[in-house]
């Protein structure tokens, strides 16, 4: 009877002691554990954060680590795949549908343009899509177009200046991206995200541009055979008076020597 007892006694010890050690394995993130492993000059995990950053930013203040990022619950995302990826469409109503022509794997994620951590409004110059800031951004993905030029794109201009056809105090800038690209560029909607409405005389209901030539022309010999000849026609000529330039001065000095020994 002591025995069957002493036996009954362990078992059940065994038992809350494995009870209590997976309750404490199982215990749920809280921000503080993300914090910790995730801040900047943490050796726990190689993904850091700026906290300065996030906790300034609107999510900083209105959300939790957890909001975002649903499927972290515990240490089991370490060795899980994908887990830490965020659905922003859980708050936000607007689709990813920026490259259309794309497929849906190769598109531009939200935090491709507006960042993972650091979002502020757009009016904020700390903002990745404030005015200032959209050169760069959007030169992330499309280098040409924002004036980083490659090897033949150098020749034509890309100059972007032009204004509303009904009110000239509307100037449209090469730096302000999104004062022309708007609405379908921006974010692939059929309706502008502001006032700014160029896109409803400047684009087909298809999409097609309905302007005469590009205004981010670029040295294509499929698409813009033009420009690619007009590009290798000049580089010719750059070449043709370096050379010229090249042949007179060695002719020139190579006389004088051959006078000099006479």
């Amino acid at each position: 009877m002591i025995q069957h007892s002493l036996v009954k006694n362990s078992l059940c010890s065994f038992l809350g002691l494995f009870v209590f050690l997976a309750a404490i394995n199982a215990r749920a993130y809280t921000p503080e554990d993300c914090v910790r492993c995730h801040k900047e000059g943490s050796r726990e995990s190689m993904l850091h954060v700026s906290m300065g950053e996030f906790e300034a930013s609107i999510h900083g203040r209105e959300t939790t680590c957890q909001d975002c990022h649903t499927d972290i619950r515990d240490e089991s995302h370490e060795t899980v795949k994908g887990s830490g990826a965020v659905d922003c469409s859980m708050c936000h109503d607007q689709e990813n549908r920026h490259g259309m022509q794309s497929k849906t794997e190769h598109r531009p994620r939200c935090y491709s343009c507006h960042t993972a951590h650091a979002i502020f409004e757009i009016n904020s110059k700390l903002s990745s899509v404030h005015r200032e800031n959209l050169n760069k951004t959007c030169g992330t993905c499309h280098p040409a177009e924002c004036g980083d030029s490659d090897y033949l794109s150098w020749f034509p201009s890309k100059q972007i200046a032009s204004h509303n056809k009904q009110d000239f105090g509307s100037p449209f800038e090469e730096d302000n991206c999104l004062g022309c690209h708007q609405g379908m560029a921006a974010h692939g909607e059929e309706a502008p995200i502001n006032e700014e409405t160029c896109y409803q005389c400047h684009f087909s209901p298809e999409g097609e541009p309905l302007l005469v030539g590009y205004m981010h022309p670029k040295a294509h010999p499929d698409k813009h055979p033009t420009i690619f000849a007009s590009a290798i026609i000049y580089l010719f000529v750059i070449l043709a008076v370096f050379y010229g330039g090249f042949t007179f001065y060695t002719r020139k000095f190579s006389g004088k020597s051959r006078r000099h020994r006479r």
